[in-house]
């Protein structure tokens, strides 16, 4: 059963929102202006009212709200007059509300509103039941109580000479409650400026820490102020999160629409849309989880089956997983096509083992439908799937075939893109950071336990063969020191020697169950560093997912783990 208490605070909220709407427009009714506008506005926000109050099960709160939809449709279609008996009684059903949503707010159950609910039935003359559709009569307009003999100017005479015009009770003559403010709507703008002040915050503190060594009372002030920095930090960074069910709440209409137009019958769930991301990955999460939806769809269910979208939280990553029942993934058609489309060859296909062949579906130029369709996905699809995932440091796992059949796609991501943890580390004197996330452990690895492998250096530690990951070459500056070097007399071949005769230092990264070693010079020290993408003419640049600032101004290379682990593993995938 769905735990509906977390939607507490967005219920009152945007009943608040709405309850403000309906005094504002009874105001402008009792006034006479704006006429059947005024109307279709009242009823729009009732209707909202009553169906939100539904959904979190409050029954007497949208029994109410639907007895004052019906009163705005019956107005709207010339059924009633609005007297100002029946404005009346309609402001004290909007107090009425209002009671039951601060009820909702402040002890988690709602007010009883079925006397108000009763009178205002009574006065009005409609025939509410329950909190369904209302019903409607063979020319669609609105059914009134037909035996009920006295119009509503009929009754609002009677209950004037009993005096029932005095409905204002001792409650209600008293002063309002003017409620402290606990929810506000903040513009994405300026949380977004929030953000680059924060940012530039944790520069100048990283400054200060540097020339803060010298003095025993800076030191002092920069503590301080570095703590306060990850305060304000934390709370600008949970301010920025939002429940992925923004994006998951449109997937279940998508999915029925797509079963429909295919002929097949599928049952969709949902589960974890209560996991909150960084606003920014949130926004673009849309577009790959869409691909892999309605490659669920075409390609995973034949004529019936299940999909289910599954968010969760595991250490420092979010995992977002589609799994479809049915059809698993055809290896032998991957390599087919794949050979046919020349994107291998076939001697080179044989040596891929499963892992490598199901990779190939990332690739734009495959498919292995015959005929292409408006909702086919693998291939190009997939490919705007990994790309996305890339792009924010995250990656796609693909289980092909489950043990009950079908297959399972499942998005790591990390929980944020702005400020991150990262160890940094010094390779011929250039700095380079990487995520504290994707980091094992840091070991010494003797030369004999340095292997060659299909061109690759192993590094044997314990008991795993461990691909090595050499900065220098991958950023190509081994040659800059070689130039700078070149005057220097033959000694350097003796020092060569021993250097290649000592150990390395080794940070082993990981992302699941890959592994890879990056061989570094120097191990600096850890630091929170503000994640900057690199400009659109370097995002093709593989081994690095973006760039930072440091203290003393210099900007430095943070490495993608990801893209390594898949270059440096491939290798050993392939047998």
């Amino acid at each position: 059963m769905v735990d509906l208490s977390k939607y507490k605070d967005i219920y009152v909220s945007e009943a608040k929102d709405h309850l403000q709407k309906l005094n504002d427009n009874l105001l402008a009714l009792e006034k006479k202006k704006g006429g059947k506008d005024i109307l279709n506005e009242l009823m729009r926000s009732s209707h909202t009212i009553k169906g939100s109050s539904a959904t979190m099960q409050y029954e007497k709160t949208a029994f109410l709200a639907h007895v004052m939809e019906d009163i705005f449709d019956y107005a709207r279609n010339d059924m009633i007059k609005i007297t100002p008996e029946i404005i009346n009684k309609l402001f004290k059903a909007v107090d009425t509300l209002e009671k039951s949503v601060k009820s909702v707010s402040k002890k988690g159950k709602e007010f009883n509103c079925d006397r108000v609910s009763k009178e205002i039935k009574k006065i009005s003359g409609v025939a509410t039941e329950g909190v369904g559709k209302s019903k409607r009569g063979s020319d669609d307009t609105p059914v009134i109580k037909k035996s009920k003999k006295e119009s509503s100017k009929k009754v609002a005479s009677k209950n004037k000479k009993k005096g029932a015009n005095k409905e204002i009770d001792n409650a209600d003559n008293q002063l309002p409650e003017i409620e402290k403010i606990t929810h506000i709507k903040v513009p994405v703008d300026r949380l977004d400026i929030l953000m680059d002040l924060m940012e530039e915050l944790l520069i100048n503190k990283m400054k200060l820490s540097q020339i803060s060594g010298e003095s025993t009372k800076l030191k002092e002030i920069s503590d301080q102020l570095s703590r306060l920095t990850s305060d304000i930090q934390h709370q600008v960074m949970q301010v920025r999160l939002v429940p992925v069910e923004q994006v998951f709440g449109r997937f279940p209409r998508m999915v029925r629409d797509l079963a429909k137009k295919k002929g097949k019958k599928i049952e969709f769930s949902m589960s974890g849309s209560d996991m909150e991301l960084d606003r920014t990955i949130v926004d673009k999460l849309g577009e790959p989880l869409v691909h892999l939806l309605r490659n669920a769809v075409d390609h995973g269910i034949d004529e019936s089956g299940k999909i289910k979208l599954d968010s969760r939280r595991e250490n420092e990553f979010a995992l977002i997983s589609v799994e479809n029942t049915g059809n698993s993934i055809d290896i032998n058609k991957i390599k087919e096509s794949a050979v046919r489309k020349g994107i291998v060859d076939d001697k080179e296909i044989r040596n891929f083992d499963k892992a490598a062949i199901a990779d190939l579906i990332f690739n734009p130029r495959l498919s292995t439908k015959k005929k292409v369709t408006e909702t086919s996905g693998r291939g190009v699809g997939l490919s705007v799937v990994k790309n996305f995932a890339e792009q924010i440091g995250g990656r796609v796992i693909v289980d092909p075939s489950l043990p009950q059949g079908g297959v399972r796609f499942t998005l790591e991501l990390p929980l944020t893109l702005a400020i991150i943890n990262a160890l940094l580390v010094e390779v011929n004197g250039f700095t380079f950071a990487i995520p504290f996330s994707n980091i094992n452990k840091s070991v010494s690895v003797s030369q004999e336990n340095i292997k060659s492998m299909a061109d690759q250096d192993v590094a044997i530690v314990g008991d795993d063969y461990i691909p090595l990951a050499r900065l220098d070459k991958i950023f190509d500056i081994t040659k800059k020191i070689e130039k700078e070097e070149s005057s220097k007399d033959s000694k350097d071949d003796n020092l060569n020697k021993e250097h290649q005769r000592k150990k390395e230092t080794v940070v082993i990264v990981r992302r699941g169950k890959d592994k890879a070693g990056i061989v570094v010079e120097k191990l600096l020290n850890e630091q929170e560093i503000i994640v900057k993408p690199l400009p659109p003419v370097l995002r093709g640049i593989k081994g690095s997912s973006g760039s930072t600032i440091l203290g003393n101004g210099k900007t430095i290379l943070i490495i993608d783990v990801v893209t390594l682990l898949e270059e440096k593993n491939k290798l050993l995938r392939i047998k």
